[in-house]
Formats: structure tokens, sequence, C-alpha cells
């Protein structure tokens, strides 16, 4: 319990009263005594008719995921045993570096009882943490208020948000795409696995002719293949300090997690099994291929766990493991970047053994910060050394690709706005042609 702001400015207001008095009479000075006592018993009065906290019900009620993108409310309500009503209660709530600030902000319990909400946006991935929550509540003067602090210690997962990234790929895609549609459909394609027979026409492959069931049919039959299933894929995560950078609004891991997503998402609907691998310094985490599109909740939260680290990439330990997990052949499709040319070396060499027994992709976005510095107007001499600096590295970049590439690697460096497209259309040719 304690006086509120009111009580304070009451009591102040005593002192020009005084001087007031003194002014007109030095003998209605007393009167002052008798407005300060006249506070006191109205304080006591407030103080008597406040609710205790014992007599009231406090609930908290947070939401069980929230996905990047999107706000969750924190449902915050009060109400006293007995029935009877209730003030108005302010609630102030205490958020992690996860969620947006402004969330810090009171919200307010209508007079009565009742509920109020507090809109939780996240910042990024990871575990929003919500410590404390204080609730404050005033007489019905106003002169005293009483405050009580929960400490629920509540973890809410913050998750990648794949609607927000399938829908940035049907836009890229178009949206007839089967990956998205909500009926699965054969992929069709140059696989081995027979589909069904269909009428040949002019331009199809002469081989794919049945020529028994022409005979019987009287007609030109050929056969229709569709890529087989059951395909194992490893999406591999780097979460060494340079995917920590921020494209957009998003570090560099966000977007690689949401292609991730949609990937994954794609490849479970068609029957393929997924699985997670993530590195920096050292292995943070593997998840054997699962099968099915209810493992897609699971691959979820994985990808959400992720985090950025202040660490070098080890690529060495990395490669290494991961191929030791392997033990059939595998579409692995490795998210990282880099920047300096003894990680780059490294990097090709290690990838290089790896794709000697798997089919790898290598995804890195586009540095628009190097595009641009390389081809800004030269005005002085500290912008001749910035161009002469970011062109050195776009050169080893291209280089980097282009080894990688001699050495069976498949390589992509798109934007971060069309990464997510880039990566389900490669995937869907790699499948249909049956590359793994």
């Amino acid at each position: 319990m304690r006086p509120t702001l009111r009580t304070f400015w009451l009591i102040l207001a005593a002192v020009p009263l005084a001087v007031t008095l003194l002014a007109i009479s030095p003998s209605l000075v007393n009167l002052t005594g008798y407005y300060l006592a006249l506070l006191a018993f109205l304080f006591l009065i407030d103080w008597l008719s406040c609710p205790r906290s014992s007599k009231i019900s406090f609930s908290i009620e947070e939401p069980a995921q929230i996905f990047i993108g999107d706000s969750r409310p924190l449902v915050v309500s009060a109400e006293r045993h007995d029935g009877t009503p209730l003030p108005k209660v302010q609630v102030a709530v205490e958020v992690s570096d996860i969620l947006d600030q402004e969330a810090q902000k009171p919200v307010t319990i209508p007079p009565g009882g009742g509920w109020a909400e507090v809109s939780l946006i996240p910042l990024s991935r990871g575990t929003a943490v919500i410590p404390t929550v204080w609730f404050r509540w005033c007489g019905p003067l106003g002169l005293v208020q009483r405050q009580v602090m929960e400490e629920p210690d509540l973890k809410i997962p913050v998750l990648p948000n794949f609607q927000l990234a399938a829908k940035g790929a049907q836009e890229l895609m178009g949206a007839a795409s089967e990956d998205f549609g909500p009926r699965p459909h054969p992929r069709q394609g140059d696989g081995s696995e027979f589909s069904s027979l269909r009428e040949y026409v002019a331009g199809m492959d002469p081989r794919t002719v049945d020529w028994k069931r022409s005979a019987r049919y009287r007609g030109l039959l050929a056969k229709e293949f569709e890529a087989e299933r059951n395909h194992q894929i490893i999406l591999a995560f780097d979460t060494g300090h340079l995917m920590a950078e921020r494209l957009g609004g998003l570090t560099r891991l966000d977007h690689m997690v949401n292609a991730g997503l949609v990937l994954a998402h794609s490849a479970l609907k068609g029957g393929d099994r997924v699985g997670l691998f993530s590195f920096d310094s050292q292995v943070r985490s593997f998840v054997k291929p699962l099968s099915g599109i209810t493992s897609f909740a699971h691959l979820q939260h994985y990808m959400a766990a992720m985090q950025c680290d202040v660490s070098e990439t080890n690529y060495t330990l990395a490669m290494t493991r991961l191929a030791e997990h392997l033990t059939r052949r595998t579409l692995v499709i490795l998210f990282t970047d880099f920047v300096d040319t003894t990680t780059a070396e490294l990097m090709r060499e290690n990838l290089s053994h790896l794709a000697v027994h798997h089919f790898v992709v290598f995804v890195a976005l586009k540095d628009p910060y190097l595009e641009r510095v390389s081809n800004r107007p030269v005005e002085d001499v500290k912008d001749i050394s910035r161009a002469a600096t970011a062109a050195e590295l776009l050169k080893e970049r291209r280089l980097l690709f282009s080894n990688l590439r001699r050495q069976g690697v498949l390589c992509l460096e798109p934007e971060a706005a069309h990464l997510v497209g880039d990566v389900i259309n490669q995937y869907r040719t790699i499948i249909n042609q049956e590359l793994v």
C-alpha cells in the first residue's frame, strides 16, 4: 500500500492554502491543520476501502506460440472472490528482447473486473520470456494504491512463419504451384517410376512408347513416369556470426529458415524424408530425417530454436560429422555464407568430399552492400579503396562458386526476396530429374 500522486498533490496544496489564509488573517492559518486532518481521515477511509490482494484472483493466459510477422495477445484478468465490483486495474508486463518493447506499456482492466490484452509482437525467433507481471489498483477516492507482483516466468516459443513464407513463394512461383495447393499431385518428371499411359503425340520421346499395349489398343500409347518418392533430404544451417547480418529487417539465418520451412513442407507433402543439421564452431543439432506431413511441426520447433553464435564456423568439423550421420545418398542443402578466402577454401575442400557420395546444394544470399559499393560512383580516394575491396570480394565469391560447380556442387546465390522461390524451384528440378 502506498499513496497515489493525487495524495501528493493534495498534501502539497496545503502550502499555498496556508499562505493564502495567512494573507487574509493570521488567525485562519489553523484551518490548514484541519485540512490536513481531513485529508488523513480520507486517506484512512480509502485505505480501508481499497481491496486487498488476498481477496482478488489474478489470471495470466499466454499464447501457446507466436509466429514471426504476427502478433498474439497475452490475456490478463482480475476479479474479486466475493463477486463485488473491482476498481480499474493497471497491468504492466516485463518482456525479453525477443519481443517488441511496446508490450511493456501498461494496459487497463476496466472497472468491475474483466480482462485486458497485451499485444506481443516478436522481433526474432527463439523463446520469448515474460518473467514478471505487475497489477496495480486504487481505492474509491484514488488516494491509496496497492500493487501485486506476479512472477509467472512464462516461456513462449517464437516460430518461423511458414504461412508468410509460403505465401511469398506462391506469389513468385504462381498460385497454381502443386507444392502449396490443397491436393497433392504426382510429380511428373524424368523419373523411373511408372505413372500412367497416354496416347502418343508428336514431340514425345519415342522410347516411351509401350509397343505391346499399343498393339492391343491399335494405337500408339506412351508411358508417363513420375519422380520417385522417399528421398532423404538434410537441411544444413550455418549458425555462425556471419548469419546474424540483417537484410531487409531479417537476419540471413531467418531468411534461410523461412526457405527451409517451405522446402520441408513441400518435401514432406511429396513423400520425401527431411532432417535438420545446424552448426557453427561445433555441431549444434542433428535431427534424423522424418517422414509425413505430421513431422512438420517437429521440424518447425527445431528451426525456431536455432540461434546465431558469435563464433567462426568450423566447416571441417561440421561436414565430417554430417557425413558420419548419412548412411545413404542424400540431398544436402547447405544454407551458409562466407567472406574471407581462408574460409572459402576450407568450405570448398570439405564440400567436395561430401559431394562424392551425396548431392550437395550450396545456398548463399547475395550481399547487396558489396554490389552497391562496387558499382557506386567514385568521388574520392576512400571510394576507390572501398570499391576495389568490394570488387575483390565479389571476384572471390564467383571463383568459389565456379570451383564448387566443377566439383559437382550446385550453387545458388539469390537475392533475399527470391530465396524461397529459387530454392523450391531448384528442389523440384532435382527431384523430377532424379539427380539424388
